[in-house]
């Protein structure tokens, strides 16, 4: 999720935000069919970092600019879900919309934290049919990708997670994997102890057993990171050959001249997802700005500055092959990877955190 992913999510930085009003050439502001509310704000919670830049430069100051409606941010980041949660004891909660993690919208609508989405709404902006649920309305597709520093392997890098353990075994600390949560980590590890693919899912008991058993071999071999911008200096810095990390964060550092490359093969992929909490001060205007986010001059252009696919066909249309081609969710990158079961995360996450949190500890 990018430069920092999500800045940060995955990634967890908060940074400043730059105040730019973005022009396309030829085009001028960027437009789509929003009137908005000049009477009322909409109040955001995303993920803070050069990601959410991006996000106020290309939609939120746009957005605007176009309906006069203030657009105020915060950048929570993987807080938001608890500070929802808290103020859903409230009649009226402070946040309009949430850049959320798919497992989220499972989550929340067991908890009730979050409001229906008539898909209908949304019928005619060409959205992809797993990027719209019924309380959320999807943003982007990311992924967890296998990237390796191609001066560490002139013959070639790894291309399987059993080739990444292998590597961490022979050469301890040159591989980094995500460490705040065992989201995709548990996946990878089956994949390293010879699990298929088509086989992964579901993750029973069992399974989840023997992924650790598989993490066992290399716990103390690999280095762990909590955010892109620590995964990004392992490699900046040159202390990893080869990590977990997301594809859109490393194409931006290659973009920075950094010697890497991302390996499709046995990849994760996802999309997050807009949510309105069920409690929202404005609701229409959180659906309002959601339609403006969907325009596909705005989708394309995210996906050029963060390296993650859009959501609809015409955005998808809009963008350069050379962009194209870093897309977790475009052909012939789709097929390569495994579609992350979010719904499962989303009814386990809080048990499976917990058991994660005492194994990196043990």
């Amino acid at each position: 999720m990018t430069f920092d992913n999500l800045g940060c999510r995955r990634i967890r930085l908060v940074a400043l935000l730059a105040t730019v009003t973005l022009l396309l050439p030829g085009c001028g502001a960027l437009s789509s069919g929003s009137t908005g509310d000049a009477s009322r704000r909409v109040v955001v919670d995303s993920w803070g970092g050069v990601f959410q830049q991006a996000q106020s430069q290309v939609l939120f100051e746009p957005y605007t600019e176009q309906t006069g409606t203030e657009v105020v941010q915060l950048s929570d980041a993987e807080n938001m879900y608890a500070k929802v949660k808290a103020q859903a004891a409230r009649p009226t909660g402070e946040i309009d919309l949430v850049h959320g993690d798919a497992s989220w919208l499972t989550r929340g609508q067991r908890e009730n934290l979050w409001a229906p989405i008539d898909p209908a709404t949304y019928s005619d902006t060409g959205i992809f049919a797993d990027a719209l649920a019924s309380h959320g309305v999807g943003i982007l597709y990311w992924s967890m990708n296998i990237v390796h520093n191609h001066d560490a392997f002139p013959g070639g890098g790894p291309t399987t997670w059993k080739q990444v353990w292998d590597h961490a075994i022979a050469h301890p600390r040159r591989v980094a994997l995500f460490g705040a949560r065992p989201n995709y980590v548990l996946e990878a590890a089956l994949l390293a102890d010879g699990v298929a693919p088509g086989e992964l899912y579901p993750l029973t008991d069992k399974k989840i057993d023997q992924a650790y058993a598989s993490l066992d071999r290399i716990k103390d071999k690999v280095l762990w990171y909590e955010s892109g911008a620590q995964g990004a200096r392992y490699f900046t810095e040159d202390q990893v050959d080869v990590a977990m990390f997301y594809g859109g964060d490393a194409y931006g550092l290659v973009d920075k001249g950094e010697p890497l490359e991302v390996g499709w093969n046995q990849g994760i992929y996802t999309r997050d997802y807009w949510m309105i909490p069920a409690n929202a001060p404005n609701r229409e205007g959180a659906l309002d700005l959601l339609r403006f986010a969907l325009g596909p001059r705005h989708q394309a252009e995210m996906a050029r500055r963060t390296g993650n696919g859009p959501v609809t066909e015409q955005a998808v249309a809009l963008l350069e092959p050379r962009y194209r081609a870093r897309m977790a969710s475009v052909e012939p990158q789709k097929s390569q990877q495994l579609s992350y079961d979010w719904e499962w995360w989303g009814e386990h996450d809080d048990e499976q955190l917990t058991r994660w949190t005492e194994w990196l500890r043990g």
